[in-house]
Protein backbone atom coordinates (compact mmCIF):
# COMPACT_ATOMS: atom_id res chain seq x y z
CA UNK A 1 0.00 0.00 0.00
CA UNK A 2 2.58 2.38 0.57
CA UNK A 3 4.05 2.20 -2.64
CA UNK A 4 0.60 2.60 -4.12
CA UNK A 5 0.42 5.91 -1.66
CA UNK A 6 3.80 7.08 -3.11
CA UNK A 7 2.72 6.52 -6.80
CA UNK A 8 -0.39 8.47 -6.43
CA UNK A 9 1.49 11.32 -4.58
CA UNK A 10 3.56 11.13 -7.45
CA UNK A 11 1.19 12.14 -9.91
CA UNK A 12 -1.42 13.93 -7.64
CA UNK A 13 1.14 16.35 -6.06
CA UNK A 14 2.10 18.75 -9.09
CA UNK A 15 -1.92 19.12 -9.44
CA UNK A 16 -2.42 19.72 -5.66
CA UNK A 17 -4.14 16.71 -4.95
CA UNK A 18 -2.14 15.38 -1.73
CA UNK A 19 -4.55 14.93 1.02
CA UNK A 20 -5.50 11.56 2.76
CA UNK A 21 -8.95 12.22 1.53
CA UNK A 22 -7.36 12.73 -2.46
CA UNK A 23 -5.01 9.43 -2.25
CA UNK A 24 -7.99 7.16 -0.46
CA UNK A 25 -10.36 8.51 -3.20
CA UNK A 26 -7.49 7.93 -6.20
CA UNK A 27 -7.50 4.30 -4.50
CA UNK A 28 -10.94 3.79 -4.44
CA UNK A 29 -10.88 2.89 -0.57
CA UNK A 30 -11.83 4.34 2.66
CA UNK A 31 -9.49 7.04 4.21
CA UNK A 32 -9.86 4.80 7.72
CA UNK A 33 -8.99 1.81 5.45
CA UNK A 34 -6.34 3.37 4.34
CA UNK A 35 -5.00 4.41 7.53
CA UNK A 36 -5.41 1.10 8.63
CA UNK A 37 -3.27 -0.43 6.19
CA UNK A 38 -0.48 1.87 6.43
CA UNK A 39 -0.80 1.10 9.35
CA UNK A 40 -0.03 -2.68 9.10
CA UNK A 41 3.10 -1.90 7.58
CA UNK A 42 3.79 0.54 9.86
CA UNK A 43 4.24 3.41 7.83
CA UNK A 44 2.01 6.58 7.89
CA UNK A 45 0.14 9.10 5.40
CA UNK A 46 2.14 12.23 6.00
CA UNK A 47 5.77 10.08 6.32
CA UNK A 48 5.05 8.90 2.84
CA UNK A 49 3.92 12.53 1.93
CA UNK A 50 7.12 14.19 3.38
CA UNK A 51 9.30 11.35 2.11
CA UNK A 52 7.60 12.20 -1.68
CA UNK A 53 8.22 15.39 -1.20
CA UNK A 54 11.67 15.62 -0.36
CA UNK A 55 12.29 13.25 -3.61
CA UNK A 56 10.59 15.33 -5.82
CA UNK A 57 12.42 18.37 -4.46
CA UNK A 58 15.48 17.12 -4.87
CA UNK A 59 14.53 15.93 -8.89
CA UNK A 60 12.80 19.53 -9.46
CA UNK A 61 16.17 21.42 -7.69
CA UNK A 62 18.38 19.77 -10.02
CA UNK A 63 16.48 21.08 -12.93
CA UNK A 64 18.05 24.83 -12.93
CA UNK A 65 15.10 26.42 -15.03
CA UNK A 66 12.35 25.44 -11.85
CA UNK A 67 12.61 28.17 -9.64
CA UNK A 68 12.07 27.79 -5.69
CA UNK A 69 8.02 29.42 -5.57
CA UNK A 70 7.29 26.85 -8.19
CA UNK A 71 9.20 24.19 -6.58
CA UNK A 72 7.07 24.67 -3.19
CA UNK A 73 3.62 25.06 -5.31
CA UNK A 74 4.08 22.29 -7.19
CA UNK A 75 5.31 20.46 -3.87
CA UNK A 76 2.01 21.23 -2.49
CA UNK A 77 3.63 23.95 0.07
CA UNK A 78 1.69 27.36 1.34
CA UNK A 79 4.55 29.31 0.52
CA UNK A 80 8.10 29.74 -0.30
CA UNK A 81 9.77 29.84 3.16
CA UNK A 82 7.67 26.46 4.34
CA UNK A 83 9.50 24.80 1.94
CA UNK A 84 12.49 26.27 2.58
CA UNK A 85 12.04 25.22 6.24
CA UNK A 86 11.12 21.77 5.37
CA UNK A 87 13.54 21.37 3.15
CA UNK A 88 16.58 22.78 5.01
CA UNK A 89 14.84 19.41 7.89
CA UNK A 90 15.22 17.20 5.35
CA UNK A 91 18.66 17.48 3.54
CA UNK A 92 19.98 20.04 6.46
CA UNK A 93 20.98 22.97 4.16
CA UNK A 94 18.08 25.54 2.20
CA UNK A 95 17.45 24.12 -1.24
CA UNK A 96 19.67 27.38 -2.90
CA UNK A 97 22.71 26.02 -1.24
CA UNK A 98 21.75 22.03 -2.28
CA UNK A 99 21.22 23.31 -5.88
CA UNK A 100 24.29 25.47 -5.83
CA UNK A 101 26.54 22.48 -4.92
CA UNK A 102 24.77 19.96 -6.78
CA UNK A 103 25.57 21.82 -9.96
CA UNK A 104 27.81 20.77 -12.44
CA UNK A 105 29.90 23.79 -12.45
CA UNK A 106 30.20 23.77 -8.50
CA UNK A 107 31.41 20.13 -9.11
CA UNK A 108 34.16 21.33 -11.39
CA UNK A 109 35.65 23.98 -8.76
Amino acid sequence: MSERVKAVLLEGLPAGQYTVEDVAKSLAISKRSLQRQLSEESATFKGILNATRQQLAVHYLRKPGIAQGEIAFLLGFQDVNSFIRAFKDWQGVTPGVFRQESSPDYAAM
